[in-house]
């Protein structure tokens, strides 16, 4: 069972300006300490500038979340509104999301947030646990309302990469489902792909193969596949195995 969070009437703060966001764009980019109250994020006094600052109109919005809490594992999260289309996503850049988390809520197929993503699953022990997942979860979704925001409908033909659309800011960007057709070009068809490819801001998770797990993650950290264990008692050993596979081919 899961239970609904509303991340505040505006999720940046009430402001009618670009200010609030972009400030908080800024704090992130430059990980300074981000304030969260009642579900939004109160930004800074900086007055520095961003190139996505036209960009960052209609900030003012309700975002809803689900969290499923689990026994013996780390929580699950759902972002129910604005919904969460990864599909539209150019997921080399947007953290990816938790396919293997994907439940089926009120008729659509939801797939889970990566949450972790940004903090490299990384947790003080001297701050409750759940207190730090809702800080990171409401940091999530802000930096992915800011990916919506920069998002541009591009176009992948297999060698290299075009801008379709670029929407104005305010412009009201469309959910268009990402495209692959053939193409036919004087050198002869070409498959291309559409989809959406936004700004995400300051880290993503870096760690996303077993061999980077491996590099990157210690066994003391907890393991990336969400059971509430360490990386070496978890998937540490099996990777381990199969980079020993890999490397013996």
């Amino acid at each position: 069972m899961g239970r609904r969070f509303p991340l505040g009437e505006e999720f940046f703060n009430r402001s009618r300006t670009t200010r609030r966001p972009v400030r908080s764009l800024c704090d992130i980019e430059q990980e300074r300490t981000l304030w969260v109250s009642a579900g939004s994020i109160r930004s800074s006094a900086s007055k520095e500038r961003h190139w996505a600052h036209p960009l960052l109109t209609g900030m003012d919005v309700t975002c809803e979340v689900m969290v499923c809490l689990q026994e013996d594992a780390m929580p699950r999260a759902y972002l129910l509104s604005p919904r969460f289309q990864p599909y539209f996503a150019d997921t080399t850049v947007h953290p990816h999301p938790r396919g293997d988390h994907t439940i089926l809520h009120e008729g659509q197929l939801l797939p889970g947030l990566c949450v972790f993503s940004s903090a490299e699953l990384k947790f003080r022990d001297d701050i409750n646990f759940y207190t730090q997942f809702l800080d990171q979860l409401t940091q999530y979704v802000a930096k992915h309302l800011i990916w919506l925001r920069t998002r541009r409908l591009c176009r992948w033909n297999g060698s290299g990469v075009s801008i379709l659309h670029q929407p104005a800011p305010g412009e009201a960007i469309p959910e268009r489902a990402p495209s692959a057709q053939w193409v036919q070009l004087p050198t002869g068809a070409v498959r291309v792909t559409n989809f959406w490819s936004g700004y995400w801001p300051e880290r993503a998770a870096s760690a996303t193969t077993s061999g980077q797990h491996l590099r990157q993650i210690k066994p003391s950290q907890r393991c990336w596949c969400g059971l509430n264990r360490p990386y070496g008692e978890c998937h540490r050993p099996i990777e381990s195995r199969l980079a020993e596979q890999i490397h013996s081919e």
